[in-house]
């Protein structure tokens, strides 16, 4: 470590800063002395002890100088030495025995610090005092009786280290922490400091230039107001107090003309309710600090050092009151299970911390950062840049937050998916924050970042927008009154002849106040809040109920019926028992109903799924791999879990005619079908081109709008009782919906 060439300098000239202190402060302890010339208010024994506990004990020959330089200014005598190491030595041991207190040191004081000070004090005056019966032998002091010199000289001593030696040792604790609302100020500066300035001066002046001229000996007043700023703003108040009131006190006695031993029973008076001031003192700021602890635990997430949910909350309101385009943007750390069970919770905290570190830094230093709950971060801020779409910052964030972490020696890729939601006016940062969290949602679903830029109260129909919240409550009420939802069918062809063979029972919903709803307006919220279980109940019913009703017309005989089920209700155990009661309600058997699902829903439980759906498949019900071609698209899948009916997504369908790689992935994936027993249906035939190509392809099935759209059951009734010709290709189609909007 490098040396510093000017520390000898500097400490040369902060000695002689403190010698002429010291000088200076003597000169002005006399003005309150006995009749022997004792000092009773000796100033300079609470700065040298305050000096050898900051800078350290090596400084005693500064302490020494000061002391004989002062005695030889006042008296040049030769004792002056002896007298001057009796002194630094009573300092020496003064500031030895406070330097054992950590929070001398610190700024951070303690109850027992302050309950200590008052010993310390005391055998430090006492030592110091002992210079007087040497002086006494040696013939300097004449002094009858000498022991009322020593007993001076000990209280003058006492009362400079207990007013002086606190308020330097606490100079760089002038901001402590005064309790959880804030440090109240006037004028801009602190309470504690400027109150003592207004109540206690007016009081010691009237004591002594009003009261002790008439005989009233009211010194004990002024110490109320000391003792009163103690108990309500703590130690700093309290040291700050005490200093006035004793500068106070010294300037304002020499007018009172008080005797000799009222002298010394003030500067009693003085020690003895200084020190009552700064325990009071002390404990109050220890009481504020434990509140103030207990608000940042309250208010601060314990493994990162960020604010939690509430804390946010709350900085984000503040922030939206002064700007009207804020940003909440809600994050998801994607693989934190993994690294917890493959690395251990220590690898998957230190990810979290560092994640949270990466993020703080990343965002402006007037945004607002948050841990929600496990890995689910927060970001409240402003655009960038005036103009800045929500997409700029949160390229910015990803950018930032992309580089790869180093654990345990390697090097992980953290994932992560954001939800932004955008403020507009009226908005309540509860509202900003449940968009940006439904905005995650649909994240997580769809693999991408996700922007809520519209406004809370009106959606883009200009109708009022359906939160989640509305959404559930609607949808409870919904399932427990009935007659709000309804199923329709898509009609499912048969490609060689174009016949009829199957309908997909999909969902709506007649809300009261907004009209038909698609599925992808409400099923996103009913499969977080576990409604989805009972709505695929009632659908397996409804849709059993409505085929056994169309299999009593001769046109029917043949007909199945697809229900697409959820992951939600695979997983639960209770598919098999749903299933073989919607069946037995209707009178159906098992090989007029199919189940369609994805391969993602499948291997959440593979184990699981497969002891369902083998007791399902020994009922004879059939099942469909919805989707095929965009997860996995694993081979085994169709082995394991005994497919009967491979559905190619329409993604591979919708510009079959115009790509070329698109028929080679259906001719492909009808091959493989076939070849493992399994009948192939494509959806999102759009167009009698496409229908003609998959023909050729090969495929066995054909759904799609260019055949027939979703169906009321009263509608689809007719089509079975009439089937339409085919319609021609070329005609003008109007815009189709996507699935998720079927």
């Amino acid at each position: 470590m490098r040396r510093d060439p000017f520390a000898p300098a500097r400490a040369a000239a902060r000695g002689l800063i403190f010698v002429l202190l010291f000088i200076a402060l003597q000169r002005v302890s006399f003005l309150i002395h006995d009749v022997q010339g004792v000092s009773l208010w000796y100033l300079p024994a609470g700065l040298s002890v305050a000096y050898l506990v900051r800078f350290g004990a090596w400084q005693a020959g500064w302490v020494y100088l000061a002391i004989a330089g002062a005695g030889w200014l006042q008296s040049p005598v030769a004792l002056n030495h002896p007298a001057a190491l009796i002194g630094t030595a009573g300092y020496l041991l003064g500031a030895h025995l406070l330097r054992q207190g950590t929070g001398w040191q610190t700024g951070r004081l303690s109850l027992q610090d302050i309950l200590a000070f008052p010993v310390l004090a005391s055998l430090t005056a006492g030592v110091s005092a002992l210079t007087a019966p040497v002086l006494y032998l040696a013939g300097d002091l004449m002094a009858t009786p000498w022991l009322s010199v020593v007993f001076d000289w000990w209280v003058g001593d006492m009362v400079g280290i207990v007013v002086v030696t606190p308020p330097l040792l606490l100079l760089s604790a002038a901001r402590q922490v005064q309790g959880g609302e804030g440090r109240r100020s006037w004028g801009g500066l602190p309470w504690d400091v400027v109150a003592p300035f207004i109540l206690v001066s007016p009081l010691t002046w009237l004591v002594f230039t009003v009261a002790a001229p008439q005989g009233l000996r009211l010194h004990f007043l002024c110490f109320v107001p000391l003792l009163w700023l103690a108990i309500r703003s703590g130690l700093t108040a309290a040291v700050a107090g005490s200093v006035l009131t004793t500068l106070c006190m010294a300037l304002l006695m020499p007018q009172a003309a008080l005797p000799h031993a009222e002298l010394v029973s003030v500067q009693l008076l003085v020690l003895t309710l200084t020190l009552t001031a700064l325990i009071v003192g002390a404990g109050a700021t220890e009481r504020q600090r434990d509140r103030a602890r207990l608000m940042h635990l309250a208010l601060t997430d314990p493994l990162t050092g960020l604010p939690n949910r509430h804390a946010f909350l709350k900085a984000a309101q503040d922030r939206l009151r002064t700007d009207p385009d804020l940003l909440i943007t809600a994050l998801d750390v994607s693989r934190l299970k993994w690294i917890n069970d493959t690395l251990g919770q220590a690898s998957g905290d230190e990810v979290l911390v560092t994640f949270a570190r990466r993020l703080q830094a990343s965002v402006p230093h007037h945004g607002v950062v948050a841990r929600l709950n496990g890995g689910m971060f927060a970001v409240a801020c402003s655009p960038y840049r005036p103009g800045d779409v929500p997409s700029e910052p949160m390229a910015t964030l990803r950018a930032a937050l992309s580089v790869p972490f180093a654990l345990d020696g390697a090097e992980i890729q953290v994932h992560f998916l954001c939800g932004t939601a955008r403020s507009t006016p009226g908005t309540t940062v509860e509202t900003l924050m449940q968009r940006a969290e439904e905005a995650l949602a649909t994240a997580r679903q769809t693999g991408v970042d996700v922007i809520d830029s519209s406004a809370p109260t009106r959606g883009s129909d200009g109708k009022a927008s359906f939160s989640a919240l509305h959404c559930e409550h609607d949808l409870r009420r919904a399932l427990d009154l009935g007659g709000q939802l309804a199923l329709h069918y898509q009609p499912q062809f048969e490609l060689a002849t174009l016949n009829l063979t199957s309908f997909e029972a999909l969902i709506r919903w007649h809300h009261p106040e907004r009209g038909l709803l698609a599925p992808a307006e409400f099923l996103p919220v009913a499969e977080r809040t576990r409604l989805i279980i009972p709505l695929s109940v009632w659908v397996l019913q409804e849709a059993c109920r409505q085929l056994a009703h169309w299999l009593t017309l001769p046109e029917a005989a043949h007909l199945r019926v697809a229900v697409n089920v959820s992951p939600g209700h695979l997983h639960t155990g209770q598919l098999h028992q749903d299933v073989q009661q919607a069946l037995a309600a209707a009178g159906l058997p098992g090989d007029r109903l199919e189940l369609e699902l994805t391969e993602s829903s499948l291997l959440l439980d593979p184990a699981r799924a497969n002891a369902q759906l083998a007791l399902l498949h020994a009922q004879g019900v059939r099942l469909a791999l919805d989707d095929f071609g965009t997860g996995y698209s694993s081979i085994r899948h169709l082995r394991d879990f005994q497919v009967s009916t491979l559905k190619i997504d329409r993604s591979f369908v919708r510009r079959l005619g115009e790509d070329a790689r698109d028929r080679h992935l259906v001719t492909a994936l009808t091959a493989l079908g076939h070849e493992l027993g399994t009948s192939v249906l494509a959806e999102g035939a759009e167009s009698m081109e496409v229908v003609d190509l998959l023909r050729t392809l090969g495929c066995d099935s054909v759904q799609g709008y260019e055949l027939g759209r979703p169906l009321p059951a009263a509608d689809a009734t007719q089509l079975i009782r009439r089937p339409p010709a085919p319609r021609p290709a070329g005609d003008v189609e109007e815009e189709r919906p996507s699935r998720e909007q079927a």
